[in-house]
């Protein structure tokens, strides 16, 4: 008699955040019987019973992806951002500045087939409220993408606000608006700003910086890392598997939404790329 394995590697919500786990599985190999039709059926039987878990693919021995210490998540799958080109790098032309950060914000949509998207609305007169100084940073309702200078030599700085009350049937908090600033005095390449804008995109979806002793390697490593990759690396995804699961194949992709005005006391929370060397 002969057995088949098959492992699972899966993220549960718990009490106090996402729990990571592996289930080792054998079935029995027999003439005649379609192995493949029975691995996927005691999959599914499997995960049933870990209600709302999502299985992930491509985990190592640790995941290199975090969440935030207080975990947080759109309640949909999906936001609106707006652009403010006032102050623009002058290491390119303004357009295709512009074009490098919307390019980045792309790079996520549906990551992992979690049906997560970056709706870009156009252009603002607004201010971006993030600069590095989250005691300055006024909510207003609006998620602005912009320059300005950052104190302590950060090259990209985005802060984002949770409410009070859980996302519906997940253990992560419901995010409300997000910031994201650009230090405009850098040598930056259409690649390397694309890149940066990749990974302040993903904090404002709710991934944290990979962990810093499995890297580099991730788009949300810190460092160099961060101006490397203009898509979302295998780890990354596994993120943001973790917080929005996979969409249904069948499922179109949710049209846009305006972020609702606050209702709540909320708390800021600010993300940050340092500078290189």
């Amino acid at each position: 008699m002969r057995y088949v394995e098959q492992v699972i590697d899966l993220v549960v919500p718990g009490p106090d955040g996402p729990e990571y786990g592996r289930i080792t599985m054998f079935a029995v190999e027999e003439p005649g019987v379609d192995m493949a039709a029975r691995l996927a059926d005691g999959k599914a039987a499997m995960l049933a019973r870990f209600p709302g878990s999502t299985e992930l693919t491509g985990v190592g021995v640790a995941a290199q992806f975090r969440l935030f210490p207080t975990p947080v998540r759109w309640a949909q799958t999906g936001t609106s951002w707006l652009y403010n080109p006032a102050g623009s790098t002058s290491a390119m032309a303004a357009n295709a500045a512009q074009e490098a950060i919307a390019l980045g914000a792309e790079g996520w949509d549906n990551a992992g087939n979690s049906g997560w998207h970056f709706d870009f609305l156009g252009e603002t007169t607004t201010a971006t409220g993030c600069n590095g100084d989250i005691s300055s940073y006024v909510k207003d309702g609006k998620n602005v993408v912009g320059w300005g200078h950052i104190a302590n030599g950060f090259l990209g700085f985005s802060c984002h606000w949770r409410g009070t009350s859980l996302v519906p049937a997940t253990p992560y908090f419901a995010m409300e608006e997000f910031d994201i600033v650009f230090e405009p005095d850098a040598p930056y390449s259409a690649a390397s700003l694309r890149a940066l804008a990749l990974h302040e995109f993903g904090h404002s979806l709710g991934l944290d910086h990979s962990t810093p002793g499995l890297c580099p390697g991730q788009a949300m490593c810190g460092g160099n890392d961060a101006l490397t990759y203009i898509s979302p690396r295998p780890d990354d995804l596994n993120g943001v598997i973790a917080l929005y699961g996979n969409a249904p194949a069948a499922t179109p992709t949710a049209s846009a939404t305006v972020v609702p005005a606050p209702t709540v006391p909320t708390v800021p929370r600010p993300n940050k790329v340092r500078a290189p060397g």
